[in-house]
């Protein structure tokens, strides 16, 4: 369901007053306090083309890096812990408006992702383009039969990883869309491709919010019909 724009610009400016102040607002839509107050608390709505243009604002580029900035910590040569973004909620909320933005016109039924660092942000892009969620995991659940199942070789430690999905999650009409915290050599994202492809749904993008490198891009390039990835790292 396509979101009411005006709405849609309300509940993003509630995400970023968690994230900036009024006056780093003020800088960033070019109004002034009380009225982006007013906006926040519901007091007045904004018109159609006032709340377009203040998602405009908030979504550009120069405003998006700001969210990252001492938030990702390089903790050896091309490797990132990324847990400050992956777990504040505030950023999920803004990031899930971007792959609405980027991706609910692929009329997207679920998300798919892998347990567990992606869970977080899949849980916010499922709720914000109202699909179902499908998590593949490293341990078959108790008391579920049947699965669909693959490996991959993992890179950092190397070691060969199972991942395991419910055969229930998803189904031959679902539209998915692979959703991930961080990207680097493909690997997870290329083995839940298979798993999405093992149930019969058709995977349609991928959306990322951190890629490390470029290592990813050639596995992923021609498997889905889109790619969106928020950040770009250096890296090997």
């Amino acid at each position: 369901m396509l979101k009411d724009v005006r709405i849609f610009a309300i509940e993003l400016l509630r995400a970023f007053k968690k994230v900036f102040k009024y006056r780093e607002l003020e800088e960033i839509t070019g109004l002034p306090a009380p009225a982006l107050w007013r906006y926040i608390n519901m007091k007045i709505m904004p018109t159609a083309e006032r709340a377009q243009e203040l998602v405009d604002k908030l979504t550009v580029p120069a405003v998006i890096d700001k969210l990252f900035e001492n938030n990702i910590i390089e903790v050896g040569e091309g490797i990132y812990n990324v847990s400050r973004i992956s777990y504040n909620l505030p950023l999920l909320k803004i990031f899930a408006y971007i792959a609405y933005r980027e991706f609910h016109h692929y009329d997207i039924t679920a998300v798919a992702t892998v347990e567990v660092d992606g869970i977080p942000i899949a849980v916010s892009v499922g709720d914000i383009l109202d699909s179902k969620l499908a998590i593949a995991k490293r341990r078959p659940e108790f008391g579920i039969k049947n699965y669909f199942q693959t490996s991959y070789l993992a890179r950092d430690p190397p070691a060969m990883v199972n991942l395991y999905m419910p055969a229930s999650s998803l189904n031959i009409n679902d539209r998915v869309l692979l959703v991930d915290d961080l990207l680097h050599t493909g690997r997870t994202s290329i083995a839940l491709l298979k798993l999405v492809r093992m149930s019969g749904a058709t995977p349609i993008g991928l959306f990322s919010l951190i890629a490390v490198g470029d290592r990813w891009r050639d596995p992923l390039k021609n498997e889905v019909d889109k790619i969106y990835v928020i950040k770009h790292l250096p890296g090997g």
